[in-house]
């Protein structure tokens, strides 16, 4: 029989390891935010959280221009031009796919899914020349609509997030779609009026990780970007890593620390909603 004393002993226990394991993955963190204000001597010194000559040279420095043609403000902007528009179409094509595979039954339904979720085992770096091809002729490479980052969107092309959503769906019970049927709802009223509101959360789990993979993707930029005005904060991270004069890693670090506040501040916006939607969909119904 477990006494009083012995189950807070447990529970103290528990709480003591969830804190220093929640330590010792923020530190980096941590970390990084006082190395903006740090020298560059003191960074390779100093392993504390506080800096012993504290300076803002490295916030100074991150708004500096590259050539006159991009800055840290302008960057960032032309990250959003084309994960806002990847976030927004991804969630739609995705819950469109999940939509039909969870729901409908038509021939070859199966087999279609199969070679979707084959997809999964397929490294994007197998894909780059091929796509790199294509887009070349269709001219959507430096396209200043970033045509080739958000048109595959279009088509559902990331299959976790069907998947995802799938799982999502299989939770919720199919005689609320007949329900919607007999009031007078079409196929598109039952997805529109019924199951997205149900989906919420996972659509917004698949809209969060879009938003951060977008964010911090550095291949696709790197591949489809050629003019340097239309560089994204990815790629601006690394023009600011001046290799013929030397790091300013306060500068770096500082630049790095700008570009990864939205995305913080969207998952601790939606921080909820992203964990009902994990653990929903991880459920099998």
């Amino acid at each position: 029989m477990v006494t009083g004393k012995s189950k807070a002993f447990t529970t103290f226990l528990r709480y003591a390891v969830l804190i220093i394991v929640g330590l010792i993955m923020i530190y980096p963190l941590l970390w990084m935010v006082s190395a903006t204000f740090k020298s560059n001597a003191e960074i390779f010194t100093n392993i504390g959280l506080i800096p012993y000559e504290p300076t803002l040279n490295g916030y100074q420095n991150a708004f500096n221009d590259y050539g006159g043609q991009i800055n840290l403000l302008q960057a960032m902007l032309n990250t959003f031009k084309y994960v806002l528009p990847k976030v927004v179409f991804t969630v739609g094509s995705a819950t469109l796919a999940a939509y039909g595979f969870g729901r409908f039954h038509f021939k070859g339904r199966d087999l279609l899914f199969a070679v979707l979720m084959s997809t999964l085992f397929l490294p994007q770096v197998v894909l780059n020349v091929p796509q790199y091809a294509l887009f070349t002729k269709l001219g959507w490479v430096d396209s200043p609509f970033y045509l080739a980052l958000i048109v595959p969107t279009l088509f559902a092309v990331d299959t976790y997030f069907v998947f995802m959503l799938i799982q999502f769906l299989r939770n919720v019970p199919k005689e609320l779609d007949e329900a919607a049927k007999i009031d007078g709802c079409n196929e598109w009223g039952v997805l529109t009026r019924v199951l997205a509101p149900m989906l919420q959360p996972a659509m917004v789990s698949c809209a969060l990780f879009q938003f951060m993979w977008s964010s911090n993707d550095f291949m696709g930029p790197l591949l489809y970007v050629k003019s340097p005005a239309l560089y994204p904060a990815t790629i601006f991270v690394k023009l600011s890593m001046d290799a013929d004069v030397g790091f300013d890693w306060n500068r770096i670090l500082a630049v790095s620390l700008i570009s990864i506040i939205p995305s913080l501040l969207v998952f601790f916006a939606a921080q909820n909603q992203f964990v009902d939607g994990i653990s929903a969909g991880g459920v099998k119904g």
